[in-house]
């Protein structure tokens, strides 16, 4: 059997999101196709695999006890004996699947070690990951391939210090009050705001440039609804999924995705509206999450996020790593979830199988001579 790495976790404030995704992705990958090896990147850097790690509870005590160290090396995954001094072969890995949301998980780290070790992936590479991570950027993308943003401003953190005055004149000249306020390169919502005056939104830089040196300042649009929708790989066509609402007015921020709970302490889970949007802004849509995953090289599944305000649609952040891999934008039940993570990871051993090419070696330095003084 084929043998998959499952990397989660990671060096991010978005690490425990991460991991509900990775042990999702662990419970319903198909084991009698798939030998899966769960590699955890802790808040330290270190990476660790265990049996256990399908199990959520075994997080929730935030220890690595009874965890075993690992790395990669040469497209292998091995474990680490620490006391012991021993390493052993934990078998060639065919393929992974990357679930760490944000920081450098997220934003290329993963993949350029999948690349390094020759790891197909199933999900998309370091070039699109490092692009996407920063919504600044994004927006440059949207715009050459002519896809609508809200306006913006962006503002680095060294600018602000020296001509912060300039700036507050700006956004208010601009971008008019409210404006929401974003960390540039983190996800899961983490740090967003939304402003009514100048002193607010001194504070809100102030936070922000806390979390991230590099900021984006938005124009807030009134009464908008987010929009979720998603692409993926099957058979070589792009699979996109139907459009749909995650959120109303106000601002869709990490509390209302992942802290508001039911009484009973559950996590609220609300499955979005796929008829609150006319049939242009559904087609546009689409068309718009085609393009980008088109024209960007996308692999794996990847959502992208959207506001709709006045009957237009606005491109707002592309996540490569979205939350449970946005398997509920393709499939009506979970157990749906095996096929489509099985497509995910069959799709990138078939890539990486046809983008092999020859390493030549100009063999120059058989040319050159030194000569000693």
């Amino acid at each position: 059997m084929r043998k998959v790495a499952v990397l989660f976790g990671g060096r991010s404030c978005e690490n425990e999101i991460s991991v509900l995704t990775g042990v999702f992705v662990l419970n319903v990958l198909d084991r009698e196709k798939y030998t899966v090896l769960p590699v955890y990147i802790h808040t330290d850097g270190k990476t660790y695999t265990s049996g256990k790690m399908t199990d959520l509870e075994v997080f929730k005590r935030g220890k690595t006890d009874g965890f075993q160290r690992v790395f990669f090396e040469g497209g292998h995954l091995y474990s680490l004996q620490e006391k012991k001094g021993k390493i052993k072969d934990l078998g060639k890995v065919d393929a992974a699947i990357n679930c760490c949301h944000g920081g450098l998980g997220e934003g290329g780290g993963v993949s350029a070690l999948m690349a390094w070790n020759e790891v197909a992936l199933a999900s998309p590479d370091l070039t699109a990951s490092g692009v996407f991570m920063d919504k600044c950027t994004t927006k440059l993308i949207a715009k050459a391939l002519g896809i609508p943003t809200v306006e913006y401003v962006r503002v680095n953190e060294k600018d602000y210090e020296k001509r912060g005055a300039f700036l507050l004149k700006t956004v208010e000249a601009r971008l008019k009050y409210p404006v929401v306020v974003k960390p540039a390169r983190l996800g899961s919502s983490i740090g967003i705001e939304v402003v009514k005056n100048e002193e607010e939104l001194k504070i809100a830089l102030s936070r922000a440039f806390a979390l991230d040196s590099r900021v984006i300042i938005e124009r807030y649009l009134a009464g908008k609804m987010d929009v979720n929708c998603a692409a993926y790989v099957c058979e070589e066509e792009i699979v996109v999924s139907e459009p749909e609402t995650a959120f109303g007015d106000g601002i869709y921020s990490f509390e209302e995705k992942y802290v508001k709970r039911t009484e009973d302490g559950r996590v609220k889970l609300k499955r979005g509206d796929r008829c609150a949007l006319s049939k242009e802004l559904r087609d546009k849509i689409r068309a718009y999450t085609k393009t980008l995953y088109k024209r960007m090289n996308l692999m794996g599944a990847v959502r992208m996020d959207y506001l709709v305000a006045e009957g237009k649609a606005y491109l707002c952040e592309v996540n490569t790593v979205p939350g449970s891999l946005a398997y509920y934008l393709f499939c009506e039940r979970v157990s749906d979830a095996k096929n489509f993570l099985s497509d995910l990871i069959e799709e990138g051993i078939q890539k990486a199988e046809a983008e092999k090419k020859t390493f030549l070696s100009p063999e120059i330095l058989k040319s050159v001579a030194f000569k000693r003084k």
